[in-house]
């Protein structure tokens, strides 16, 4: 019979518990994924390949529809396949 400790790792591993999700990697490595974007942005919220972001006002709302292939591109570049599809940018209130 197996003792606590062996369960709780296979419970671990089988749930993947342990790992970090691409939305706390992408808010971990923020800055240096969204380079100068990043004092003025931050990602709120990641869900089924959509990363959805913060914008500081209005002017910086523009450049990130401007820059969404290149910051999609790095961030994919980042995991080595496709973990951001779309990016939606809200302004914070």
């Amino acid at each position: 019979m197996d003792n606590l400790k062996d369960l709780l790792e296979k419970f671990i591993a089988k749930n993947k518990i342990d790992r970090p999700d691409e939305g706390d990697i992408i808010r971990e490595k923020w800055p240096a994924l969204a380079g100068e974007l990043s004092g003025t942005t931050k990602p709120f919220k990641y869900a089924g390949k959509k990363l959805f972001i913060y914008a500081e006002n209005s002017v910086i709302m523009s450049e990130i529809v401007y820059k969404k292939q290149e910051l999609k591109k790095r961030i994919n570049s980042h995991f080595g396949r496709e973990v951001v599809r779309e990016i939606i940018a809200r302004m914070r209130q």
